[in-house]
């Protein structure tokens, strides 16, 4: 650990409150050292399982839970379903081991209404590891913000004063933002390919656009979703068990089809390139970009310097900027390249969509429930009627 433990005139009174939630004494350890050493977030309770810490969470009632989902007695589904009975609001944190089960279960607590996953590395990795460290403390301090999917549907039915009244509340306002004019020149082309970018909040956001983009999409469609290694497959096989298209993890050297949907492998930079008549995905294991493998800047970046034009990018749900850079390089390479990004009302984390939004480089800002009706008009060439 290269952090000092601060002094308690360093300490704010208003710090992050989170509740840690593992069997392993150890690794519970490990984690409120790392937790505890900041000046802004501490640990306020512990638990050993699932039950316990279903007890924990009625008597503390912390900003975040950091909760294992393989526990004795009440594993973290379990416990996971029972804190949410509680509380819709509760923001979760799911802590997985580098298995099969593990990821299993953590795609599966995300779809039960987890804000986010963290892939946890051996006990003594842990203690090592200052990319874990940094990792896991940014997303503790974006997800005490972000806001979850239960507030985000109780808010969709509202008036739009009332919308704009709690957006305000919450810090995401988006009134403000200017928007790019829709180009003329777009309008009656037929794009050539369709990017996604996402990290927090992404996988469920996924699940209400994928499955509801048309079947007869003539466009490959690449996603980069902000995930760990072992992670991203099983959201593939569960996104393409609820689409009528074929979704599948990308692969070094697989060949690049219309109609179909291709997501970065965790750990790994998915680019796509033109070779001969084909077009083919090539792996890069490069270091990561904005704290992120894959990254969306990566991918969008090959998309465009693989297709150059006809491009309609979207960026949803998720923190930090990553996919601003190349956006902005995207809108400025060709008027027949699109961007939209997802509201700030119905994102659990403005940050990606924000950032694009905020500078100016976004055509249409859209809600959840209508990116897929207007990434279907695009793919058509019209101009979004939503």
């Amino acid at each position: 650990m290269t952090s000092q433990m601060p002094s308690d005139s360093n300490i704010s009174d208003d710090r992050l409150r989170v509740l840690l939630i593992d069997d392993s004494v150890v690794v519970r350890g490990l984690l409120r050292k790392i937790i505890d050493q900041t000046g802004d977030i501490k640990v306020v309770a512990t638990a050993m399982d699932g039950k316990m810490g279903v007890q924990q969470y009625k008597a503390c009632r912390p900003d975040v839970v950091l909760m294992d989902v393989e526990m004795p007695v009440m594993n973290g589904i379990e416990s996971l379903q029972a804190i949410l009975e509680l509380d819709p609001l509760a923001r979760v944190i799911m802590c997985s081991s580098l298995t099969q089960r593990g990821a299993d279960m953590a795609i599966r607590a995300l779809q039960a209404g987890a804000i986010d996953c963290l892939a946890k590395p051996s006990s003594h990795a842990i203690e090592r590891g200052i990319d874990f460290e940094q990792q896991l403390l940014m997303m503790l301090r974006n997800v005490a913000h972000a806001k979850p999917d239960a507030l985000r549907k109780a808010a969709s039915p509202a008036g739009t004063a009332s919308q704009n009244r709690l957006q305000k509340r919450l810090g995401h306002d988006d009134d403000d933002v200017q928007l790019r004019p829709f180009p003329a020149a777009f309008e009656g082309s037929r794009p050539r390919v369709l990017s996604i970018g996402s990290s927090t909040g992404g996988p469920t956001a996924l699940k209400e656009i994928v499955p509801f983009l048309k079947p007869d999409i003539h466009v490959p469609v690449f996603i980069t979703q902000h995930m760990p290694a072992g992670f991203t497959k099983l959201l593939a096989d569960s996104l393409n068990t609820h689409s009528p298209f074929p979704v599948q993890e990308g692969a070094d050297g697989m060949i690049v089809k219309p109609g179909q949907v291709y997501i970065a492998p965790g750990g790994m930079h998915m680019t796509v390139e033109q070779r001969g008549i084909d077009y083919v995905i090539v792996l890069d294991d490069s270091p990561p970009v904005h704290y992120c493998k894959p990254s969306v800047d990566v991918m969008l970046d090959s998309i465009l310097a693989t297709y150059k034009t006809g491009i309609v990018s979207v960026i949803i749900t998720g923190m930090g900027e990553d996919g601003l850079a190349a956006n902005r390089r995207v809108i400025e390479q060709s008027d027949k390249n699109i961007l939209i990004a997802q509201d700030a009302l119905t994102s659990v984390v403005w940050g990606m969509p924000g950032a694009v939004a905020k500078a100016g480089l976004c055509h249409k800002l859209v809600s959840i429930s209508n990116i897929a009706p207007v990434i279907n008009q695009l793919l058509a060439g019209r101009r979004p009627l939503f």
